[in-house]
């Protein structure tokens, strides 16, 4: 019998998964009788979730299984266990869109014990609104003084592309519907589909969200999206296009927490929209400020740091009214709002051609109003656009290949969306599970998202937070180092070894890029401390950093204590952020007149330069070692880590440039496959095949162990350009550029991808939709290798090392470096052979150009640039390497051998099907034999 007449829980319940992001958007209602209930549109596809207490405690995470995912069916029972973790969701797929009622049936005697109660699911069709009648008055008012501003889009001097030409250019046409997202760079993001207004996006800040969808009027008959033939994706928001000759535009405002919604029409007509607004009616009061309302929250469900008002005003003269559905049919039959929710229309007085309306959300009345007034003001919704194209082309590449030059735009623009204010300046890991700033990922992600864009503010403020966060507790093991995650400002976690070396590595890129003199001096303390920390905790006799076997980027745990991917204690892409953090701090003593501690700290990395190449390097094999096991022996694992041996270094190289090209061919032809490069060789036997939806193993068992991870492309890419194979690496980056523009979210690139496609041939998705390190380094790729702008400006050198695939027949390029200067170039080939450079400065300077040119051996040649003010014309023959400077032939220094002998013709692995994985020959295979191995448990 069940005697559970009140809440089981003092915890609050909500419904978790795909269709509300895994936030706090479904409560669940107790009704009583030991059941919890709560009413969700669901669009007619395949759903994934939990049932949760809010912060996904253990013992209230619940799922139908621990290890797998469970399909849940209308009408049945489920019966829920505590399950928490990732890949063992409920899956239900809803027959047809509408509402579903997900009914929690808990019973027992009594909640003190939960282990006691039992916990039955079902979904049934259909429900009713649970809320309570209304306890206000609807309101309706009229703004007829507003401001007629409107502001042109300023173009930049040829050849940069002017706007209009630049966005027609990026649109990403949809004829079906296609997801997307964006970032306020405040806290928040959206996250949508087009082409529906069932789950059809929601702005979210922390786990909640307040803007949804929105509908558009035409003299009062509403724009179907679901019926709209095309949909444009831009880089500053989504435009959906009607048979009517209407089109309904959605921004997500950079940099504030706003939007701007609006509708175009081809003649003057009655234009309205009506957002759909995460407010109940019950819980919320309105009231009127000079040019529109402003709504509020009620006090008891507000929440620090969040949004609690939200503030409506529009463009032309406007009526503002809160309706209900038997007005507007629409709302409930198209749009499928909630009864109890606010649904506000707001309509032109008079017949208009556009009308945009604007919402500011914030966490005082007076700042909401402030930011509505000042959206009017200056035209926010040009200002927005203008915003997105000077950041797209503050640092402008754009070659004859029109698909790349989409691509590497769109990237730039998915990479400014992880950038965010939330615990101080950081950039977010993924959307839509790690919307937290991750140390590691940060600073992978840094010089894609900043540097090479020219944003050396975000870059120094990126650096200065995590510093500032630096652990100074000398009697910890984790002293000297930044946090490896902050997911608030009270839950820091230091639990990694590379997230602190690669600030270190970024530090000195963003001083390169900057030249800025005084950051050096600035910083110096912080390498100080982190080298100290090492020497304390982490350094052995061969002057390796030691570390835990789940604690390099490979830190997949089983149940979140044993290690999925053993890398203990001596990994090779740790020892080499060691290396290069030690060369860092030598470059850094000598700025800081402190000779003692550079000698000391080049002494230190001349240590492990000659104990790696001895230790990791088997001549004999020809392989060099994933890692060092603690008795010294090497694993020889083939994982794609080796490459950053050869592209994490600045000037010195770990391994010399013979051994670095046998690197380089091992690893490409054993685990490069045209889409991505696999985490581990599918000749190993633990190799998996495939990474989510597996009955075989819980996906995090794949995670690194087969698994491609979008970010690996970006140091494999380095690797090939550093021996001269642009081409081959290129095949590689426009596979890159399909997934950007075309498969998943648009303008986006997922986490990763399943090592092997399907039974069609097609790529699979996996690990968040969008992740951040991933787009990154296909815009450093761009910049930084094909392009090869490296700027040095400490030694007050810029060097230009272009790296050219033989696809690109023309490019028009304005790169970035110091407080405003930059370097223009414009290349093209009079002939196939020929290679032409026109290069100047944007503004007069003392720097020198160091230019690197790549021939058709593969071999490299340098020449020093007298820049005048008018620049230089520069011309190679890529097969005699001659060059000529404005005419005149000039001597040009080899500066890298030719290395094709070592390499040979490179080409992409293929999957081999004949294979039996011993992986899929079971249950849990890899489970077992890691709870076999003996690992050190690990919690943090």
């Amino acid at each position: 019998m069940n005697d559970l007449v009140s809440a089981p829980y003092i915890e609050q319940l909500y419904v978790k998964g795909t269709f509300n992001g895994w936030g706090d958007d479904s409560p669940m209602s107790f009704v009583g009788e030991g059941r919890y209930q709560a009413v969700i549109c669901l669009s007619a596809d395949q759903h994934s979730f939990k049932i949760s207490d809010q912060q996904g405690s253990e013992a209230l995470t619940l799922s139908a299984d621990k290890q797998k995912s469970t399909v849940c069916y209308l009408d049945n029972n489920q019966a829920l266990v505590p399950a928490k973790g990732i890949g063992n969701d409920l899956l239900f797929t809803a027959p047809e869109t509408g509402l579903y009622t997900i009914s929690l049936l808990i019973q027992g005697s009594s909640a003190d014990d939960a282990s006691t109660l039992s916990h039955q699911l079902i979904i049934t069709a259909g429900g009713e609104d649970l809320g309570a009648e209304l306890n206000r008055e609807l309101i309706s008012a009229q703004f007829n003084k507003i401001p007629a501003v409107s502001k042109p889009l300023n173009a930049k001097p040829a050849p940069v592309l002017s706007p209009n030409a630049l966005f027609e250019q990026l649109a990403i046409r949809v004829e079906d519907s296609a997801s997307f997202a964006f970032g306020d760079n405040v806290d928040g993001f959206y996250e949508g589909t087009t082409q529906r207004f069932v789950v059809a996006g929601k702005y979210r800040h922390k786990q909640g969200w307040y803007l949804g969808s929105f509908g558009s009027f035409v003299n009062n008959v509403i724009n179907d999206k679901a019926a709209a033939p095309i949909a444009d994706i831009y880089p500053y928001g989504v435009t959906h296009h009607y048979d009517n000759q209407s089109s309904d535009t959605l921004m997500l405002l950079s940099q504030q927490r706003g939007a701007a919604l609006s509708v175009r029409s081809a003649k003057p007509s009655m234009l309205m929209i009506a957002p759909q607004l995460n407010l109940a009616i019950n819980a919320s009061t309105v009231t009127e400020f000079a040019q529109g309302v402003v709504y509020a929250l009620d006090p008891a469900l507000r929440q620090d740091n969040t949004p609690s008002y939200i503030a409506i005003s529009a463009n032309k003269p406007f009526s503002f009214k809160e309706t209900v559905f038997a007005d507007h049919p629409a709302l409930n039959e198209h749009m499928h709002l909630n009864s109890n929710h606010v649904k506000p229309v707001i309509e032109t007085v008079h017949a208009e051609t556009d009308f945009t309306v604007y919402l500011a959300f914030a966490e005082s009345e007076q700042a909401a109003i402030d930011q509505a007034t000042s959206l009017l003001e200056k035209d926010g919704y040009t200002s927005h656009i203008q915003q997105t194209y000077d950041m797209l082309t503050n640092s402008y590449l754009w070659t004859s290949d029109i698909e790349y030059n989409r691509a590497l735009m769109w990237a730039k623009a998915s990479g400014k969306v992880f950038v965010s204010n939330e615990f101080g300046k950081g950039i977010w890991a993924g959307l839509p599970w790690f919307k937290d700033c991750w140390g590691r990922d940060s600073f992978i992600a840094l010089p894609g998202i900043t540097l090479v864009n020219g944003d050396f503010s975000d870059a120094k403020a990126i650096i200065d937070n995590f510093a500032s966060m630096q652990l100074t507790d000398v009697s910890s093991m984790n002293y000297g180092r930044i946090p490896n995650r902050v997911t608030s400002l009270s839950n820091i976690i230091y639990n990694t070894t590379d997230g602190t070396p690669w600030m270190v590595r970024e530090l000195w890129d963003y001083l390169r890029y900057s030249g800025d003199e005084a950051y050096a001096q600035a910083v110096y303390p912080v390498v100080q401390t982190y080298i100290d920390g090492i020497e304390k905790n982490y350094l052995d006799e061969f002057g390796f950093m030691t570390h835990r076997d789940p604690d390099t980027w490979m830190d997949a745990k089983l149940e979140g204590k044993l290690p999925w991917s053993s890398r203990g204690n001596r990994a090779n892409d740790i020892q080499v952020l060691w290396f290069t953090s030690l060369m860092v701090a030598v470059e850094l003593a000598k700025l800081n007149d402190d000779e003692a501690s550079a000698t000391h700290y080049l002494m230190m990395a001349d240590k492990v330069q000659a104990s790696f190449q001895s230790m990791f390097w088997d001549q004999d094999k020809g392989l060099l070692a994933d890692r060092l096991k603690s008795d010294n022996s090497g694993d020889f694992q083939i994982r794609p880590n080796q490459l950053m041996t050869i592209s994490v270094p600045f000037d010195k190289p770990l391994v010399d440039d013979s051994i670095g090209a046998q690197i380089v061919k091992n690893a490409v032809s054993e685990l490069l496959f045209p889409w991505g490069i696999t985490s581990l060789s599918q000749h190993d036997a633990m190799f998996h095949p495939y990474h989510d939806n597996r009955d075989e193993y819980h996906k995090d068992a794949a995670y690194h162990n087969g698994t491609v991870w979008g970010w690996n492309s970006g140091f494999t890419v380095s690797s090939l350009i550093r021996y001269g194979y642009a081409d081959f690496a290129y095949e590689l980056s426009k596979n890159l550029a399909e997934q950007v523009l075309y498969i998943g979210h648009r303008g986006a690139m997922s986490e990763n991808l399943d090592a092997f496609t399907n039974k069609e041939g097609e790529i699979t998705t996996t690990g968040t939709y969008a992740q951040a390190w991933s787009v990154s380094e296909f815009t450093r790729n761009g910049y930084q290798d094909y392009l090869g702008f490296l700027p040095e400006l400490m030694r007050n050198a810029i060097t230009f090392s272009p790296c050219l695939p033989a696809q690109w027949q023309m490019f028009d390029a304005d790169v970035a470096f110091g407080q405003s200067n930059g370097l223009k170039v414009t290349f093209c080939r009079p002939e196939n052979a020929i290679q032409r450079y026109q290069l100047c400065y944007r503004e007069s300077t003392t720097v020198v150009l160091e230019l690197t040119l790549t021939a058709a051996d593969h071999a490299k040649y340098q020449v020093v640039l007298p820049m005048s003010e008018g620049g230089a014309v520069v011309e190679f023959n890529t097969q005699t390497a001659v060059v000529s400077l404005n005419g005149i032939e000039v001597a040009a220094k080899r500066v890298q051998e030719s290395y094709t002998d070592k390499i040979g013709v490179l080409a992409f692995s293929k999957p081999d099907l004949s294979l039996e994985f011993p992986m899929l020959q079971g249950q849990h295979v890899l489970q077992q034999q890691v709870e076999a191995c003996n690992y050190v448990s690990v919690v943090d």
